[in-house]
């Protein structure tokens, strides 16, 4: 999470008012940067705006919000009739002031998403949950099925939670991968105190999925190892994933591929690894469709150097070397 401008006070007593905001001024970056260093100076844009500002008979102040070009956060004005902030209170996001429905359509996303999250790590036995499209609509009338945009809004606010791993947006649902820490379902004797998967575990893994890949599991893993290298960008200093932590992706990618398209498509994507047609972990969403809809797993590796299966669609951003293995 994002660090916010706030303001502290020492052993505080809060004493709320009501408070309806009656005009959005917005200034040049550096005036309201100006304003909110100097609240007490007179300014011409609150002088000319008195009128707009006072307390009704219900107690509710009718107030000016002050914001900058730039800037997401403002000031609340009520003047009392001077030309300077009389009374004025600091407010982090001014955008969920100046629009009721994005403030509401702001808390309802994010009670689902604390919903739903938290459901998935008590229920997520292996790591795995499916948040369908259907499952928002029915809680809060939400329609996702023809909305990418609140797709992808939805999606990075459930990876930007500490319990998840990684998202996927598929046609009709989420699937969330979580940190096996979170995960109150596993096994504790399956969260790994080391950094990524061990090779060890990534094979026993795989051989569930696809029995007798023990040696589709050496390519995937001499691919991981070759992301590593890609990930540090030939500096052996710079901090990047590790194999083992590509051998996590992997699988969890694995998994959501079994659980979405069944056993043996998984099987197909696991053996790109026997014809040296090893893939990125962003496009083995679009690959796994592709084998779904009944394409030959002999035209993924030309995909991937086109370019069309590429897909960032689950709030992660990567870039991409230049060839596959």
């Amino acid at each position: 999470m994002n660090p916010i401008k706030i303001i502290l006070e020492h052993k505080p007593n809060f004493k709320f008012y009501q408070a309806k905001v009656e005009k959005i001024i917005r200034l040049a970056e550096k005036d309201f940067e100006n304003f909110l260093r100097s609240p007490m100076d007179y300014q011409e844009f609150i002088k000319e705006n008195t009128d707009l500002m006072h307390v009704d008979e219900s107690g509710v102040y009718h107030c000016l919000l002050v914001t900058g070009e730039g800037h997401r956060d403002g000031v609340m004005v009520e003047a009392e009739g001077y030309g300077y902030a009389r009374y004025a209170s600091y407010v982090p996001d001014a955008a969920a002031l100046a629009y009721d429905s994005l403030s509401e359509t702001g808390y309802r996303l994010a009670f689902l998403v604390d919903l739903f999250v938290m459901e998935g790590a008590t229920s997520a036995s292996e790591g795995y949950w499916e948040i369908s499209f259907e499952k928002v609509r029915e809680q809060s009338g939400l329609e996702l099925g023809e909305n990418p945009f609140l797709q992808e809004l939805m999606a990075d606010m459930i990876v930007e939670r500490p319990e998840v791993a990684e998202v996927c947006i598929w046609r009709d649902c989420f699937s969330v991968n979580y940190r096996p820490e979170f995960c109150h379902g596993r096994q504790k004797e399956e969260i790994r105190e080391n950094k990524g998967m061990r090779y060890e575990m990534f094979a026993k893994e795989l051989n569930v999925i696809c029995p007798d890949s023990g040696e589709a599991a050496t390519v995937w893993y001499e691919w991981a190892k070759e992301m590593a290298g890609y990930d540090k960008d030939g500096e052996p200093e710079r901090a990047g994933k590790t194999a083992e932590e590509f051998l996590d992706e992997f699988t969890c990618r694995f998994h959501a591929i079994q659980e979405r398209h069944g056993e043996e498509v998984a099987r197909q994507m696991i053996s790109l690894a026997e014809i040296h047609s090893c893939i990125f972990p962003w496009e083995m969403r679009l690959a796994a469709e592709h084998l779904a809809a009944g394409g030959s797993i002999h035209d993924i590796l030309p995909m991937s150097k086109e370019g069309v299966l590429e897909d960032f669609s689950d709030g992660r951003q990567e870039q991409t070397p230049v060839q596959s293995m």
